[in-house]
C-alpha cells in the first residue's frame, strides 16, 4: 500500500468537499516543551517541507508525530 507524504495527505483534506479540514488535529515535536497539537483551522498554508500557521509559526513536516481527523488516526510516523 502507497504511504502518502504529509502534503499530500493535507492536500487531499484541504481540498476534498466531503471533508473539513477544521476535524484535523496535527501533534508535533515542540521543542523545548516536548508535544503539542493544533488544529486544520490554525494552518494557513501546506508547503512542501513546513506547515504554514495562522500565527505566523512554521512547522516542519518531520517534527509532525501523528495526524487524526475526528477520532480516528489517519498518519503516524513510523518508529
Amino acid at each position: 500500500m502507497r504511504r502518502y507524504s504529509i502534503k499530500e495527505l493535507l492536500d487531499k483534506f484541504k481540498w476534498h468537499p466531503e471533508l473539513d479540514f477544521s476535524k484535523l488535529r496535527i501533534r508535533y515535536i515542540d521543542r523545548p516543551k516536548g508535544y503539542s497539537e493544533i488544529s486544520g483551522d490554525e494552518i494557513k498554508e501546506v508547503g512542501h517541507m513546513f506547515l504554514y500557521l495562522t500565527s505566523g509559526a512554521a512547522i516542519p513536516h518531520h517534527r509532525i508525530v501523528e495526524i487524526r481527523y475526528g477520532d480516528e488516526v489517519v498518519w503516524r510516523k513510523k518508529s
